[in-house]
């Protein structure tokens, strides 16, 4: 996408591009190119479930020593490992109460609720596309009177559409949630690190995607104050422009 000197720099960059790319949001109007994010992730940051505890062990650690922080993070990291990404992200939550400024645990946190995010979106998109075969399939009402009523009313085709309805705002509420919380995760990093371009591009980008333009701008900004060459100055300015151009949702 953008500044591609910046993205090379960091791993973790990557692992957010692998989710927002690999996942393909709606915004961006991407199929979801059938990856899988979990273990990309896990690739990505070479977790391996060989010498981890089990998650029913970690519990019992976590009920013995509930203010240990390691006991936290092994908790968080055998919820991911088994799959319960809601619960992993819950996990991590608690260890970043016991250890706020471990800032490598939050960047996997956000890549966590980023990968969060993009799954609601793409539930919606499956939630939008049943509401819309379910409208198509109504049969159309044709004249007035009982008749026309009784044919026009189809009590299976009505609830086919409000339960895909349904479906639909949950998993946008939902996207919001995780896009918010990744939002709030990478300005913590920002502000342990102000001076980092790879925080500040991360939160930056992060924004960006998730159509947070004011906070996108604003870290663009902080990055044209830092020790970033020409080329890639002349590139964040222009998308600045282009975001301040954009019309505001």
């Amino acid at each position: 996408m953008f500044f591609p000197r910046l993205r090379n720099q960091a791993k973790w960059a990557f692992v957010f591009l692998i989710v927002i790319f690999g996942g393909g949001f709606i915004f961006l109007g991407v199929g979801s190119g059938g990856l899988d994010l979990g273990q990309l992730l896990r690739d990505a940051f070479g977790n391996s479930s060989s010498s981890a505890p089990s998650v029913s062990e970690a519990q019992d650690d976590v009920r013995d020593r509930p203010f240990n922080a390691v006991a936290r993070k092994q908790l968080a990291q055998a919820l991911e490992q088994d799959g319960r990404t809601e619960e992993a992200i819950q996990a991590w939550l608690e260890y970043g109460k016991l250890r706020p400024r471990d800032v490598a645990a939050l960047r996997h946190l956000g890549d966590l609720e980023l990968a969060q995010a993009n799954s609601s979106f793409q539930r919606a998109q499956l939630a939008s596309l049943a509401q819309s075969q379910a409208s198509a399939g109504a049969p159309f009402r044709v004249g007035s009177g009982k008749l026309a009523e009784a044919i026009g009313n189809d009590p299976l085709a009505t609830a086919q559409t409000s339960k895909a309805s349904a479906d639909f705002q949950a998993a946008l509420a939902e996207y919001e949630g995780a896009s918010n919380r990744a939002i709030a995760t990478y300005q913590q990093i920002a502000k342990l690190q102000p001076k980092n371009q790879e925080a500040l591009f991360a939160l930056a980008q992060a924004a960006d995607t998730l159509r947070k333009t004011n906070v996108a701008i604003g870290a663009y900004t902080k990055l044209l104050a830092l020790d970033v060459d020409a080329t890639t100055k002349a590139q964040i300015r222009e998308r600045i422009k282009t975001l301040q151009a954009a019309p505001q949702g």
